[in-house]
């Protein structure tokens, strides 16, 4: 008789990143609380826009147009005001699945400590598990690193440092912040 070997196939793989943010928390919310408006920030996005009348909470639902054409659709399964949210793909991209993100924002002396966590399965079995290990969490890792880094700039840019800690930092010098 043949030893059974059992291979773990449907394992939930976790990613995580954080990075501290030169600006006020709130300031970082502000930008994340506009789910909707994620383009300016999320490399690689063209266009990004909520679908359907809720803007904020469980249920808030974007679409995300890709340079390269394609769309993702998020959802918010999780929403707590001033912290984070956690959200699924619709459709994740062949041949991951249960795609979900948590994005959880902390103060970090007068900065933001911003931690993101992917988490997702794979199909194929054990071919899965091997484009995984060769290619997906590679891509998923970069795609993180990439998005972190995306807000990081576009918030400390818009709302770095300033006395008042809360107005966004002029383009131009010379120009007063009213």
């Amino acid at each position: 008789m043949c030893p059974i070997i059992l291979i773990q196939v449907n394992r939930v793989r976790k990613l995580v990143d954080r990075i501290v943010i030169k600006a006020p928390k709130q300031a970082v919310w502000d930008v994340m609380a506009d789910f909707g408006s994620a383009a300016p920030w999320a490399p690689g996005m063209r266009h990004s826009s909520l679908k359907g009348e809720r803007k904020t909470g469980v249920g808030t639902h974007r679409i995300l147009q890709h340079v390269w054409g394609f769309s993702i659709e998020e959802i918010v399964t999780e929403w707590v005001d001033g912290a984070g949210y956690s959200f699924k793909l619709v459709k994740a991209p062949y041949p991951m699945r249960d795609v979900c993100e948590t994005w959880i924002l902390r103060p970090d002396d007068n900065q933001a400590l911003l931690t993101i966590t992917v988490s997702y399965g794979m199909r194929l079995g054990l071919i899965g598990i091997l484009l995984d290990a060769l290619l997906v969490k590679f891509l998923v890792a970069r795609e993180i690193r990439r998005g972190i880094f995306g807000l990081k700039n576009h918030v400390e840019k818009n709302f770095g440092k300033t006395p008042s800690n809360l107005q966004p930092v002029a383009s131009d010098p010379n120009t007063p912040l009213g």
